[in-house]
């Protein structure tokens, strides 16, 4: 076959060398695979510069060279911070048998997922629906022509079959088979895959055009088909129509009643002893908790829909999620860096350890609400998370020199300066041996490492059980957590609560002092994210006013620091003269922006101007508007695209209506344009804000708990702008 024949002649990988080929019975020369990962901006891409894989780039180049030599290009999406994706280039790219093969048989891409979030929600989709399951690194091979063959998330390396995931420990094969397997496939029946990949992709269409994507398979099914070699793909395991119209009409369905049946579906799926939702791998999910936070607050024609016991209750479920987080392992207990993305298990113990700045400023909004509810006193509870959250958003190193913010801190770091291995979560990682000599000498006092211990979990073997420990990474480790409170604690040791207090203190003091004496900190992504800098911007602008109110001296430095990083994006990553907004910074501007920047980027500046007073944010806002609607807007079904129509390599045009980790794209410009209709008298943009709401309304009407964001939306649509819930 003749795909045999490209294989036999494959480029060995040599810098220049040439061989000849057979191109559908042309004779062509074809250079050698060269590694361009240098090439790209971002610190993801770049990582890939010294691998034996020779990574390319997602461009036209690398379209052009699969087609030309007829091979499927193997997508391998992650970001930079992630751990697995670390664990793939450490045991999967760095071994020659898997980098051959990915480079004599396949064109291996490499592709930054903040970068290229459309490239990565078509292929998340794709991975979700065939096997349920999704995650990051995200490995998925396609046709020349970008139609998905094959795909899933972390594959161990070779050799090796096992991994946990969450309470499971999962049985799958590893990498360097799944290559060969796939080699193979696509050899000896390149018909079928190219036809199966096209049905797969009409699928995906026609959910896309519905509006069901991603509400496929809530019910534990798999609507797509699988591959007719899909025992490969059942061998893997998770590491995890629209209506018409341009107004939401008084004829529409959509009324607050969506309210109370999202509300009810949440509550049924409350842990009421751990917090949060579900189980692992688990994750804050702050749009959801937004929702609940801000019933009890909405008004009274809402409550009386949904029910003051369960607006009270709604509280209560979001408060005791942020208590639960608060004290848990995704929390730095000793540093006050921020929360980890989230926890492999159900009680919050083991978390991810890398820290996107995005989930943060998510965060801090949160513990706003909360604390406000709460009393918003700086003696109320949350007050000293909302400062902390603050203080990291607004210092370095996630600002930047320039006064941008950066995007993540890594996983993995050096336990110490000078080791030559990351290992996951060092940073953070305590044996009690290591713990009770610092507190003890920095403090001549045993007592108070003993009460340290108690507080935050230090055991003496650890307290990562062997379950959740299958490569054993944490043997003798401890992650800090708090299980008990300084009343306990008094109690337990017959202590006065403010001594407690005083050693608890005191520990962490000693305990920071080691650590940043001693540790590395974990590497900084470094390029600035429109979007992730707009969302950090809004919660730090919210913090501001809400801080100054009572008197907190740090309110104008995180004012500061958000006026500033808006000011980086004006200068940087917006054409004036275009009227383009661009996605990345590193070294330059780089990727035309996408939906959920301009969306973020309008609703920050909205912020900035209740913090500030000055109009010109409103009046960029509505440059940008106009921009998004120019280039985004559906003028058919109503609701923005998350890309433009002519975006690169995008084979699905999506609308971002759910919200997931992070608030929907459509729901923030709901938001936005009921803002900019009130502040610029504008009617215009208020029948737009309506006419989204239509667009997703038959969604909303079967699934209301997916779409909290656009709930508040509705509820605006119905009440006026006082009724606004999320």
């Amino acid at each position: 076959m003749l795909i045999s024949k490209l294989n036999a002649s494959a480029a060995s990988g040599v810098s220049g060398a040439e061989t000849t080929t057979v191109d559908h019975g042309a004779i062509v020369q074809v250079t050698a695979l060269q590694n361009r990962a240098a090439c790209g901006r971002s610190p993801f891409v770049r990582s890939g510069e010294n691998s034996l894989v020779n990574w390319q780039v997602l461009d036209v180049d690398s379209m052009e060279r699969a087609k030309r030599e007829n091979k499927l290009l193997f997508l391998h999406i992650g970001y930079r911070a992630c751990h697995f994706c670390r664990l793939m280039a450490q045991e999967t790219f760095s071994n020659p048998d898997c980098a051959a093969i990915l480079n004599e048989s396949f064109i291996p891409v490499i592709v930054d997922r903040e970068e290229r979030p459309d490239i990565d929600a078509i292929y998340m989709n794709y991975v979700q629906a065939v096997s349920n399951v999704g995650g990051w690194p995200l490995n998925v091979f396609v046709t020349p022509d970008m139609e998905p063959v094959f795909g899933g998330t972390y594959w161990p390396g070779p050799g090796a079959t096992r991994r946990s995931v969450g309470d499971q420990e999962d049985e799958c094969p590893d990498c360097y088979t799944i290559f060969k397997k796939v080699r193979n496939i696509w050899r000896d029946q390149e018909a079928r895959c190219r036809k199966e990949a096209s049905e797969v992709l009409a699928q995906l269409r026609e959910f896309a055009a519905e509006g069901t994507l991603g509400t496929r398979g809530l019910d534990g099914s798999h609507p797509i088909a699988k591959p007719s070699w899909s025992t490969l793909a059942a061998a893997q395991a998770p590491p995890q129509p629209r209506s018409q119209g341009t107004a939401l009409q008084d004829s529409s369905e959509l009324d607050l009643d969506q309210l109370e049946e999202a509300y009810a579906h949440i509550a049924g799926t409350f842990d009421a002893i751990h917090g949060g939702f579900g189980t692992a791998p688990k994750f804050p999910t702050p749009p959801k908790l937004a929702f609940l936070l801000q019933l009890s607050a909405s008004p009274a024609a809402v409550r009386d829909v949904v029910g003051e016991e369960e607006s009270i209750n709604a509280t209560n479920m979001a408060v005791t999620t942020l208590r639960k987080l608060r004290d848990s392992a995704l929390h730095d207990h000793i540093g006050a860096t921020g929360f980890a993305r989230c926890s492999i298990t159900p009680d919050w113990s083991i978390p991810n350890f890398e820290k996107l700045v995005v989930d943060n400023a998510l965060l801090l909004t949160l513990y706003l609400d909360a604390w406000h509810l709460s009393g918003e006193e700086v003696a109320s509870e949350f007050c000293d998370t909302v400062i902390e959250l603050a203080e990291y958003l607004s210092s370095p190193p996630i600002v930047l020199s320039h006064g941008g913010l950066a995007t993540s801190e890594a996983a993995d770091s050096f336990p110490k300066r000078g080791d030559k291995d990351f290992v996951e979560g060092a940073y953070y990682l305590w044996t009690r041996r290591e713990f009770d000599s610092v507190v003890d000498a920095s403090t001549g006092n045993r007592h108070i490492s003993q009460i340290a211990a108690a507080h935050w979990d230090v055991r003496e073997g650890g307290n990562v059980a062997e379950v959740h420990d299958v490569n054993d990474e944490f043997i003798n480790q401890n992650i800090l957590r708090v299980v008990k409170t300084p009343d306990e604690l008094s109690r337990q040791f017959n202590l006065p609560i403010d001594t407690i207090r005083q050693y608890l203190q005191t520990a962490r003091q000693s305990l920071k002092a080691r650590r940043e004496r001693e540790r590395p900190r974990p590497e900084i992504d470094d390029k600035v994210v429109t979007a992730w800098n707009a969302l950090a911007i809004s919660s730090l602008a919210q913090a501001a006013i809400a801080l100054r109110v009572v008197a907190v001296p740090q309110s104008q430095k995180y004012l500061q620091a958000a006026v500033a990083a808006a000011s980086f994006i004006e200068a940087n990553l917006w054409d004036n003269n275009a009227k383009i907004l661009y996605r990345v910074w590193k070294d330059g501007r780089d990727t035309p922006a996408f939906a959920d920047d301009y969306a973020y980027l309008i609703n920050c500046l909205l912020d900035l101007y209740t913090a500030t007073g000055d109009f010109s944010y409103v009046d960029f806002a509505n440059v940008l508007q106009k921009t998004q609607n120019a280039l985004f807007l559906d003028d058919d079904a109503g609701g923005f695209f998350s890309t433009v129509a002519s975006s690169a390599h995008t084979i699905l045009r999506l609308k971002d209506g759910m919200d997931t980790s992070l608030p929907s794209t459509n729901a923030v410009s709901v938001k936005n344009l009921f803002r900019l209709a009130t502040l610029l008298d504008n009617e215009a943009y208020a029948a737009l804000a309506k006419g989204t709401l239509a667009a997703f309304e038959v969604e909303m009407l079967q699934h209301p708990w997916l779409f909290p964001g656009l709930l508040g939306g509705v509820v605006t649509a119905r009440l006026g702008n006082s009724g606004t819930v999320a």
